[in-house]
């Protein structure tokens, strides 16, 4: 975990299904918000700046929501094996 956005990290594989592309899109998306937020820093703009330090957890809550609320599409393209007990066999 690197500065708190390990979870963000968890949320990129939600966000993408577990489809490798997909990875890559919400890997551009979550890491284009952090950069416009210090981008908005630098520029001078009259938001304080704790709010914009947490836009990008706030769009990542957004985004769980938001892919969350179609539980049939979420369960269909999840691991066959998710969740299941592994046991190893010897």
């Amino acid at each position: 975990m690197t500065a708190g956005a390990g979870w963000i990290a968890l949320a990129i594989v939600v966000f993408a299904s577990w489809k490798p592309w997909r990875v890559l899109l919400g890997a551009y998306l979550f890491g284009g918000i952090a950069v416009l937020q210090l981008n908005l820093q630098a520029a001078g703009v009259k938001v304080p700046v704790e709010v914009l330090s947490m836009s990008p957890y706030l769009i990542t809550i957004l985004v769980l929501v938001i892919i969350s609320s179609d539980r049939s599409r979420a369960a269909l393209n999840a691991p066959a094996a998710l969740g299941r007990v592994f046991h190893a066999s010897s």
